[in-house]
């Protein structure tokens, strides 16, 4: 394997045995590089998963993920496989291998999970890209935690082959970038479409705010998503209206979510979860415990809980029609502390998986912009996640170049 020299070791990004490839070809990319998290399938290596016992029992992949070789392809370099939480499965970035990943933009706070390392890497400037996994927010959070730009595409739109499964339902291939141009282009290597967004020009045709928010979410995050609502709305010269969230955000949606995602777990990885369950966290063990426990639902309940999915994704497409941006929170108030207790942070949990439903639920795309209290791009107080109908990837793209090519001056912050 072997190539580049891997630099961020600062930031405890980096699984141990860690190495860089060099690239495949000049492209679009050239002269970027790329972390990717070590689920990702890379000939020769053996993926850790989170966790070391789950590299001790397991053998070196036999082929390169395709989303690896399409970066490297379109002229980027590896820089490192970066850690992530046990089994990709938590929303904090406290659960992974060795010395938790460090938010560069709040030190004291953690990075969000379950792609925590490869968050650290973009926002600590180890790497221009990195290659994470979406599940139940694992791109968004740790995006908002950092401060930089993540996206969960559409639901099947990035190939995901070679990538270790959570729930694959619900599995994305997702990425960040610290800027639009590099994110856009990343994806264009990927999803490996045409770059161009079609006939209209910017592909949005309103951008709505919801009517309420759900409890719990701070005063700052409510500004600062009322903040970048309107100069999305502006910049493009759209109307600004409401939207009611009341049929996709709350209790039965997250439970119904939670029931569907934890059979899957429980089907993928319930033999070695099994085997090896001394070896693992015990927050994450004990959430394995009623991934099991729902897993001996009857079929009628599985099927209940189906249809309830198709009923919701029928719901979504009437409040978040093709053309409509929606402006949410992806975090009710902030990164989570570091040394947080279990109630904390099962509160941090619980309120951010409420936010991240909508777009796992249906499928949908969701970008996390970065901004600051006003709801300015580029800021690192607030990450709002905007969203759109499944498909509708470039859209999102073009409304971040869109508030960034505005104001480059907040680029770095």
């Amino acid at each position: 394997m072997g190539g580049t020299t891997r630099t961020g070791d600062g930031l405890h990004c980096w699984v141990p045995d860690t190495f860089g490839l060099e690239p495949l070809a000049d492209g679009p990319l050239s002269g970027a590089g790329f972390a990717a998290k070590d689920l990702f399938a890379v000939a020769g290596h053996t993926s850790s998963f989170g966790h070391p016992r789950w590299r001790a029992t397991h053998g070196p992949a036999e082929e390169t993920a395709p989303a690896v070789t399409a970066l490297r392809s379109a002229g980027a370099h590896l820089v490192g496989m970066a850690k992530l939480d046990q089994l990709a499965y938590s929303v904090v970035g406290n659960v992974g291998e060795g010395a938790h990943p460090l938010n560069p933009a709040h030190p004291d706070r953690h990075t969000g999970g379950s792609s925590s390392g490869s968050a650290s890497a973009v926002a600590g400037g180890a790497a221009d890209i990195a290659l994470g996994t979406d599940t139940a927010g694992s791109v968004r959070v740790p995006a908002a935690c950092c401060g930089i730009l993540g996206l969960r595409p559409t639901h099947g739109a990035l190939d995901a082959a070679g990538v270790l499964p959570l729930a694959p339902s619900f599995d994305t291939v997702g990425l960040f970038a610290r800027e639009p141009g590099p994110l856009r282009a990343a994806f264009d290597a990927v999803e490996g479409g045409p770059p161009g967004l079609g006939a209209e020009e910017h592909g949005i045709t309103a951008v709505h705010l919801p009517d309420d928010f759900p409890p719990q979410t701070s005063e700052a995050t409510v500004r600062a998503v009322h903040g970048l609502a309107v100069l999305l709305a502006g910049d493009l010269g759209l109307p600004l209206l409401r939207a009611d969230l009341t049929g996709l955000v709350g209790t039965a949606h997250t439970e119904l979510f939670a029931r569907l995602q934890s059979r899957e777990i429980w089907d993928e990885h319930a033999e070695w979860v099994t085997a090896n369950a001394d070896a693992l966290d015990a927050d994450v063990r004990e959430r394995l415990r009623r991934c099991e426990s729902l897993a001996a639902a009857p079929l009628a309940d599985r099927k209940a809980d189906e249809a309830a999915r198709a009923h919701y994704r029928d719901t979504f497409a009437r409040v978040c029609p093709p053309g409509a941006v929606i402006a949410l929170p992806v975090l009710a108030d902030g990164a989570l502390r570091r040394g947080a207790g279990l109630d904390e942070r099962k509160r941090f949990r619980a309120t951010t998986v409420r936010l991240s439903t909508p777009a796992s639920l249906a499928g949908a795309p969701q970008l996390t912009v970065p901004v600051d209290a006003e709801g300015l791009p580029g800021g690192r107080s607030a990450g709002v996640g905007l969203l759109a109908a499944p498909g509708h990837d470039r859209a999102l793209l073009r409304a971040a170049e869109v508030l960034y090519s505005r104001r480059p001056t907040l680029r770095d912050r």
